[in-house]
């Protein structure tokens, strides 16, 4: 501590411990007893400060650049897999060609583009495609879709629209484009303005409803015998 710059660089290494004299004394046993108990705990909280509160944010910030660089990145596949085209293709290709099987609508060596009327024309029983998303093929296919798989057992639901118990190959694909990524806001917004709509239609198909009841109760009194 002869000089400021050599202070500097005193202070400097005892901030990361190295807080000895040239001969490998600890400096701080001298400072003790020059300076009392007091001088010890202030230089025991600078310890710890640095340490423990300097240290531990710079940790985290680098740990928090790095998770957000990682989750940026992560985005940025899942998005470039969502938007390959030929991903896609390849994928649903495999899918039909197994729907195709197991409705007996192929026997594997034409193409599908020969027998696309018939492709359009399947409608699919439900408990088909519970056995259809148990083969191996149809799971890598929907896996290289980005369809979650725990959906996969459920697809024979949620891609039944109408509650019929069949499930056509337009209705399929469309519904699988739809389950690719991760929820969106706008998909619960979507769904939120259909009810909404749905809910209006309701409530004038309940009002004409009344009305006609009306208008036939008031027909059935005037022409009731007892009148």
């Amino acid at each position: 501590f002869k000089t400021v710059p050599r202070s500097m660089f005193t202070t400097f290494r005892c901030s990361f411990g190295d807080c000895t004299t040239t001969s490998g004394q600890p400096i701080f046993e001298f400072v003790h007893e020059g300076y009392g108990t007091v001088a010890s705990i202030l230089y025991c909280f600078f310890v710890f400060g640095v340490s423990i509160g300097v240290f531990n944010v710079i940790s985290a910030i680098f740990i928090e650049s790095t998770l957000a660089a990682a989750a940026a990145l992560e985005k940025a596949q899942k998005d470039e897999r969502l938007q390959d085209e030929r991903r896609w293709k390849v994928s649903i290709t495999k899918l039909i060609r197994n729907i195709c099987e197991v409705a007996e609508q192929s026997s594997g060596g034409e193409k599908l583009s020969d027998i696309v009327e018939s492709i359009y024309q399947i409608d699919l029983q439900k408990s088909l495609l519970d056995e259809l998303v148990k083969r191996p093929e149809v799971k890598e296919a929907l896996d290289d879709l980005d369809i979650n798989p725990d959906d996969h057992c459920h697809l024979s639901e949620l891609l039944d629209p109408d509650n019929g118990g069949t499930i056509s190959v337009v209705d399929l694909v469309d519904g699988l484009r739809r389950l690719r990524g991760e929820p969106r806001r706008s998909d619960v917004v979507h769904v939120n303005m259909m009810v909404r709509s749905l809910q209006l239609v309701v409530t004038e198909t309940q009002t004409a409803v009344l009305e006609m009841q009306s208008r036939i109760s008031h027909i059935h009194d005037a022409l009731s015998p007892n009148r």
